[in-house]
């Protein structure tokens, strides 16, 4: 398996051409061939933040205050300065703005209840606690109430490069920091009231599409350089460099009528990735996508 986040899909794992969507869950079910899976210690750890976030999320308490083991302080430690220093290369200035202002380091953990606290000062988004993977029409409800839900728990010790779902390196240093950014947020809240509005199959493919190519895997000029800003490129010590550098993918301008009829494998390291001039561009153009649906939501 490549060094990435081969298997995160935006907010849950789905297959872009049938739109088959995971159940709500109510117990921790592990994939087969997941890197923990016959870890009884790391399966224990895995359902007791598995209960406590449902918990918090159910009952709308906010993300709940984890005290972090050794052995996850010490995987995100081997991480987050590899990540970091990918990142003062290649992502884009509104991330590592919002990376600094934020303080995540890559020393400690970081607990996401003040993080949520100074997003809601800053554009109205908070965090929402998700014990996994949730349905794709919930995980964009909750973000059309500006609300972006994070994992907390930490991925498995025996391959800290890799992820095969959405863990708290992923969520932290991939989609996080980016809430700061205000056309950022818009961006993604007016995905998130579309995506949960419509009820047409095809409607929600285009808007999955459009925010696979640019909140998931996205890059942006920036003063005349290609950055990214993608949260599963930044997440990933893999993708970045592939994303930028690699001759087997294609890069092309962000032109939405070819994006939202460009397919995707999210189980695989990503062979197409599009350019969007600035935030402020995507959010006009996901605006025009949405009057052309005629989607009441504008």
């Amino acid at each position: 398996m490549n060094e990435q986040n081969t298997l995160i899909e935006y907010g849950a794992r789905i297959d872009p051409l049938t739109m088959v969507v995971p159940p709500d869950v109510t117990e921790l079910v592990l994939d087969p061939g997941h890197p923990g899976e016959h870890d009884p210690e790391y399966v224990a750890r895995r359902k007791e933040l598995f209960a406590l976030c449902r918990k918090h999320r159910l009952e709308k308490l906010g993300p709940p205050l984890v005290e972090y083991t050794a052995e996850e302080t010490r995987i995100w430690r081997e991480v987050a300065p590899k990540l970091d220093e990918l990142h003062r290369k290649h992502a884009c200035r509104m991330y590592l703005k919002a990376k600094d202002d934020l303080a995540i380091t890559q020393t400690e953990i970081p607990q996401l209840r003040p993080i949520s606290a100074r997003l809601e000062h800053e554009t109205n988004m908070h965090l929402v606690p998700a014990e996994g993977a949730l349905p794709y029409r919930t995980f964009y409800e909750y973000i059309a109430q500006r609300g972006f839900p994070v994992t907390q728990f930490i991925r498995h010790g025996s391959h800290p490069e890799f992820t095969p779902e959405p863990d708290m390196i992923h969520d932290c240093l991939g989609h996080v920091p980016p809430l700061m950014n205000q056309d950022y947020a818009e961006l993604l809240t007016l995905i998130g009231k579309a995506a949960a509005t419509t009820n047409r199959g095809e409607q929600v493919l285009a808007l999955k599409r459009f925010s696979w190519f640019s909140i998931e895997f996205g890059l942006i000029e920036e003063y005349g350089e290609i950055k990214v800003f993608g949260a599963g490129i930044l997440s990933s010590t893999g993708e970045i460099p592939h994303s930028l550098f690699s001759q087997h993918v294609t890069r092309r301008p962000f032109v939405t009528d070819v994006v939202i009829n460009t397919d995707y494998d999210p189980s695989q390291m990503q062979k197409d990735f599009f350019i969007a001039p600035s935030l402020p561009f995507l959010r006009r153009e996901l605006e025009s996508l949405v009057r052309r649906f005629g989607i009441p939501v504008l």
